[in-house]
């Protein structure tokens, strides 16, 4: 908590910047420099604050200092996570009399400067969440019209990173109000990493966003579009948009301003292993931030050793600080994503987004669908994944037959044949499949041409995930049997390149 001095002092400051209307120029701050990486609460834990029913999990100084526990013990920090952020409903539900924000006092006992010490004194940074509305997204204050009294009082906290969310505001409001935040935390006397939500309220059309102006106001890092949820379809329409968007995305991105998919869900039970390693590759190569969203007590071995990959984290932190692509192609249930490094390497991945199933499952025919079907589930029939969608008609009597159809790319359709799909329509978006439990996996194989990726040969191939050298190619390399939403993940070196060098 503030002391009377310091609350004097801050309420002056706001009141003298809020009378002038005016706000210190912005400048360069030489932060974020390569893709933020660190722990957010939110997409665990929410809004829990019912600490008695749940007491392991509720937002309150407990969670956090456990997190950042286990940030240590298990090795995030020393592989660079080195934020632990607090999200939304840390607030008492008023400002003090004198309009300053306040931590719940149930639940944050020791106060918010207490709790960046605590981070400080681990070798961690501190986060903390706001809005630029008049209130935050879960109804507790926000910071519209007490930006620059906010952004000091974060200050004497000892925040090192804001969220500043966008609910209970509108379009005209986020061109003033993000902006006001950015010169409030720049006068604050403490440099804090600015990440704004200011395009995620704007809408699906990424070319109409003014990136520009969120670099004049001082964002490090935007939130660029929709919520990631625990689903892999979720997680699947955030690639795609990227992949739709990201060469225009690509040109104001770079050191100190990062768009941002939102958060990492790799440990946190929603995923598959070849799933969790799609989104931590496909994270890394468009140099998006690496911020976790899941429990760091209770992380399997398999997701934390994605998670401190050395080789992805190198990719993902390269300081060249150029974000990676899609190669365009009419294919895209499998895809080549690149990124060029320094020092002339490039980081690839070959992702198979559609073609392909797991074990216990068959592959019928493709780009078709069973004439007479139901939806599962519902009316529809959207969200599931393959997997998911598979044992939904296992599960259902009137699907006896075993025969389904499935589009990962429509919202993740999924609809079993009330009868042995003899009759079948041709439909782009679906694959049918059956039920066979004798089935393997199966994958396609996808290649990258080096010279599409500005590469010649001969090319040496190192595989990120296994940690080991595939070989040296002259003119393409083929990852074989490539797993359904999984990758292979690569980093290429031209030996023409390093003899140039040397």
């Amino acid at each position: 908590m503030a002391g009377p001095n310091l609350q004097t002092f801050l309420i002056a400051v706001h009141l003298v910047m809020a009378r002038s209307g005016t706000f210190p120029a912005l400048k360069s701050t030489g932060l974020a420099r390569t893709p933020p990486m660190g722990w957010m609460s939110w997409q665990v834990f929410r809004c829990e604050v019912d600490c008695e029913a749940h007491p392991q999990g509720c937002i309150n100084e407990q969670l956090y200092m456990q997190m950042a526990d286990a940030a240590i013990s298990h090795g995030y920090l020393a592989a660079g996570y080195r934020t632990i952020s607090v999200d939304d409903c840390w607030q008492n539900h008023q400002r003090s009399e004198e309009g300053l924000l306040l931590p719940d006092s149930s639940r944050f006992p020791s106060g918010m400067k207490a709790l960046g010490h605590y981070m400080h004194a681990r070798g961690l940074q501190f986060g903390i969440y706001s809005d630029a509305g008049t209130g935050t997204c879960m109804s507790y204050p926000g910071s519209k019209g007490y930006f620059e009294l906010d952004a000091h009082t974060f200050a004497a906290w000892g925040v090192d990173y804001l969220k500043l969310d966008g609910c209970y505001d509108n379009t005209t409001g986020y061109m003033k109000d993000y902006p006001a935040m950015g010169a409030a935390l720049q006068a604050s006397g403490r440099d804090i990493v600015y990440s704004c939500s200011w395009p995620a309220y704007l809408g699906d059309d990424e070319s109409t966003k003014p990136f520009n102006s969120m670099v004049s106001a001082g964002c490090h890092l935007w939130r660029n579009w929709v919520d990631i949820q625990c689903d892999w379809s979720v997680t699947d329409r955030i690639i795609e948009h990227w992949g739709q968007y990201n060469d225009l995305m690509a040109q104001t991105a770079g050191p100190g301003r990062w768009h941002d998919p939102d958060m990492l869900l790799i440990g946190a039970g929603c995923l598959s292993r070849h799933e969790e390693q799609t989104q931590m590759a496909i994270w890394s190569i468009v140099a998006a931030p690496l911020i976790m969203g899941n429990d760091l007590r209770n992380v399997s071995k398999e997701s934390m050793n994605i998670l401190l990959n050395t080789d992805a984290i190198a990719i993902s932190q390269d300081p060249l600080g150029k974000m990676g692509t899609r190669l365009k192609s009419a294919d895209v249930t499998r895809q080549v994503w690149s990124r060029p490094l320094a020092g002339g390497s490039v980081a690839v991945v070959l992702y198979n987004r559609q073609a392909g199933s797991p074990a216990g499952v068959a592959v019928v025919a493709e780009h078709k669908a069973c004439s007479n079907a139901k939806a599962m589930g519902g009316s529809t029939g959207f969200g599931y994944s393959l997997q998911s969608c598979a044992s939904a008609v296992a599960a259902d009597s009137e699907c006896s037959s075993g025969f389904f159809y499935y589009s990962v790319s429509y919202n993740g359709q999924c609809k079993c044949a009330l009868d042995h799909c003899a009759n079948r329509a041709m439909a782009l978006p679906y694959n049918i499949y059956k039920l066979d439990p004798t089935a393997p996996p199966t994958g396609p194989n996808i290649s990258v041409h080096f010279a599409d990726v500005g590469l010649s040969g001969p090319v040496d191939v190192y595989d990120v995930w296994a940690g080991t050298t595939k070989g040296t190619f002259e003119v393409s390399y083929t990852a074989h049997n490539v797993s359904l939403h999984g990758n292979s993940f690569l980093r290429l070196t031209s030996r023409a390149m390093a003899v140039i060098v040397e």
